[in-house]
């Protein structure tokens, strides 16, 4: 995770499969900007997960050149979870979780579609903070999208972890 692994792809090439040998689990988080090897997709125990930023719109102009058509080209063939970081901008748009959900989940790629809510690091109030009950609208949502959307991925444990984060790092593990 962090930066572009598929810059990477040659070494990945090389350690994907010998991870695998050794029964490691890997997770690797890329917006896809470039096609995922074909080979990838007969690795046991590789995780492939695209991250994108909301809307086609939003997306597009946050991750130029990682557009939703490139994604959509890059991941045909391969089997993946789709991860999204809820920001303020995306939710003041009215729809705009089903929406992101309709679109992905209609993917044939797409095993699990996963949220996450924008956390800024401390002391900090971008304008991607979602404010408290907006947190909670949010998460009530996700909630009641799970029965439409079968692809989303978000336990109540899940949810219940971000109503009420524990109040340090140390109380995570």
């Amino acid at each position: 995770v962090g930066g572009e692994p598929l810059f990477r792809f040659r070494e990945l090439d090389v350690l994907l499969p010998q991870l695998s040998r050794m029964g490691i689990n890997v997770q690797l988080v890329t917006s896809a900007v470039r096609a995922l090897p074909a080979s990838w997709s007969a690795i046991p125990g590789l995780t492939l997960v695209v991250s994108i930023d909301g809307l086609q719109p939003e997306h597009d102009r946050r991750r130029a050149p990682a557009t939703y058509e490139r994604i959509l080209k890059n991941i045909h063939g391969h089997r993946l979870n789709v991860h999204c970081t809820v920001t303020r901008q995306m939710i003041l748009k009215e729809g705009s979780l089903p929406e992101f959900l309709r679109f992905w989940s209609e993917r044939p790629e797409v095993g699990r579609i996963w949220f996450s809510l924008f956390t800024p690091q401390i002391g900090e109030t971008p304008p991607e903070l979602l404010r408290p009950e907006e947190r909670r609208r949010v998460l009530a949502e996700l909630a009641r999208l799970r029965g439409r959307f079968p692809k989303l991925f978000i336990p109540d444990s899940v949810i219940r972890g971000y109503l009420k984060p524990p109040p340090s790092p140390t109380d995570c593990v």
